[in-house]
């Protein structure tokens, strides 16, 4: 027990306890997801410490043995707690003490059994609920609800995590639109909405793009969001966002309506889902307030996270030659929401948050006009059976020809 105690007071040296209070809840929230057994076998170790300290009675053989035994105790238990993760060695060491108490006692059969009864049950209870609770957590942790309770607790400083738990939620599919939905709407319902649970829910909807899931976030878009006020809330505009990617010239007309009953601080947020859809009208109409995008870059109730969207938003428009790059620019990024996608597109564009060269409207005008006329073109031939086949020049315009046919 020296031992323990000694090896307890080098840990708490080591440990370094103010990075670790302070990203506590951080890292934590991603030890919940990787291990969701954690927080019951601590209780159970606990459990299991109380019970082996009533049996031993520390206090009642004097104050040396209880430092010995009862220090080391409160020493653990403090590393368990801050961070979560360091409780995993000494769980893991705890069950195969267990296994080494238990086994040996199955295996030989003899009468040892007999004369440490309570010691060898109170064990062998521990060792037997512990691997019931990981089974049962692990299986309730990878069930659709327990997936969706997790994604409004993972901080958004580990995307990775994010991430992770959004793609085994959109690899099922359209059978978890409903639950989504579901949650979104009792999420939205509270009078304060934390920003993460929506917009993660909303890239899932995007991302699995059913007609359910389009007509969730149609109606969250339409009935939800209030932008008439001063009010800037990020969810609202990465849910206006994740709309435009997911429906494309559908959203226009839910996008345009919102953009005439927005306050005119408020404007940025549909002005920038508009240009997501690759619509030409819209392009136009986020054109025509170009001016006022970048007067609102330049007032002092812009913080960073839209002053970054609209500044990128207008690169994609002045850089891009495809409709996808409309969508691809990062805007989520400053959002610190836990969205964070790639920061290059397949033409080539390296994105800038600083991005703040001078746009040429009628020039742009012309551009996108080419640009989504001949991806009309294409569609309309492939549709038909007849794909066009698209060669792009060192500088727009784009131009579209039909492959020339060989006869058998």
């Amino acid at each position: 027990m020296k031992q323990v105690a000694l090896f307890s007071v080098v840990l708490l040296l080591l440990l370094p306890a103010r990075s670790a209070e302070a990203c506590m809840n951080c890292v934590n929230s991603v030890t919940d997801i990787h291990t969701p057994f954690l927080n019951s076998l601590i209780g159970v170790f606990f459990g299991w410490l109380l019970i082996t300290l009533i049996f031993n009675r520390p206090l009642s053989t004097g104050t040396k043995r209880f430092y010995y035994f009862g220090v080391p105790v409160f020493a653990l238990g403090f590393l368990l707690i801050i961070p979560l993760g360091v409780g995993l060695i000494v769980l893991f060491s705890w069950i195969i003490y267990l296994l080494y108490r238990v086994l040996p006692v199955l295996i030989r059969k003899d009468e040892t059994i007999h004369k440490n009864l309570i010691p060898f049950s109170v064990n062998a209870l521990a060792l037997s609920v512990s691997f019931i609770l990981i089974f049962v957590t692990t299986t309730q942790a990878n069930s659709t609800p327990g997936l969706i309770k997790s994604l409004g607790h993972v901080s958004p400083f580990y995307p990775g995590t994010v991430h992770s738990v959004m793609s085994r939620l959109i690899q099922r599919g359209p059978e978890v639109v409903d639950p989504l939905s579901k949650t979104l709407e009792q999420t939205l319902d509270r009078e304060y909405i934390s920003p993460f649970l929506p917009t993660r829910i909303a890239y899932c909807l995007s991302e699995i793009g059913s007609p359910q899931a389009e007509a969730v976030l149609k109606q969250v878009v339409a009935e939800e969001i209030d932008l008439s006020d001063n009010e800037n809330t990020k969810w609202e505009a990465a849910v206006c966002c994740l709309y435009a990617d997911c429906t494309g010239p559908r959203a226009v007309p839910v996008l345009q309506e919102l953009l005439e009953n927005s306050d005119e601080k408020q404007q940025f947020i549909p002005l920038c889902a508009l240009v997501r859809t690759g619509d030409f009208n819209a392009i136009e109409t986020v054109l025509e307030h170009v001016d006022d995008l970048q007067k609102q870059l330049q007032q002092p109730f812009t913080n960073r996270g839209f002053a970054a969207m609209i500044r990128l938003t207008l690169q994609a428009l002045a850089e891009g030659q495809s409709p996808e790059d409309l969508k691809a620019s990062p805007i989520y990024h400053r959002m610190l929401l836990g969205l964070r996608p790639d920061h290059q597109t397949q033409t080539g564009i390296v994105w800038n948050q600083q991005w703040d060269a001078e746009l040429d409207i009628a020039a742009l005008q012309d551009h996108w006009s080419h640009i989504l006329k001949q991806k009309s073109i294409v569609e309309q031939q492939d549709a038909q059976g007849n794909p066009v086949y698209i060669i792009a020049g060192d500088t727009p315009p784009v131009e579209a020809r039909k492959p020339v046919l060989e006869n058998d």
